[in-house]
């Protein structure tokens, strides 16, 4: 299996496992310290969606997040601009790497 790159992820609609769409991948950030990427989905009715890259899968060409639609209308609120503080990358790692939520 191929291992595929944040970059590549770009411009692919986005769906929670229930799903629903959750927009497009608009692009992917890193953490302050680069050890960690994100992507930003985005959506018309809704807020930019912050997600680890390593908890999606990606089969053919769409993005699918291992969570409810709703379970991602609660996920923490962050400020993708640059880099992913360590403190916004704890809250989304800790939110995110609920099992089946």
């Amino acid at each position: 299996m191929a291992t595929v790159m944040s970059a590549d992820l770009v411009g692919l609609k986005a769906f929670s496992r229930d799903g629903a769409k959750l927009g497009k991948v608009k692009s992917f950030v890193s953490d302050d310290s680069e050890t960690r990427d994100y992507l930003i989905i985005g959506g018309p009715l809704r807020r930019d969606l912050v997600i680890p890259v390593d908890t999606v899968e990606t089969p053919g060409d769409r993005v699918v997040v291992p969570h409810t639609s709703t379970f991602c209308d609660n996920a923490p609120a962050v400020k993708a601009g640059g880099a992913i503080s360590a403190e916004d990358g704890d809250r989304l790692e800790s939110f995110y790497r609920v099992p089946n939520a």
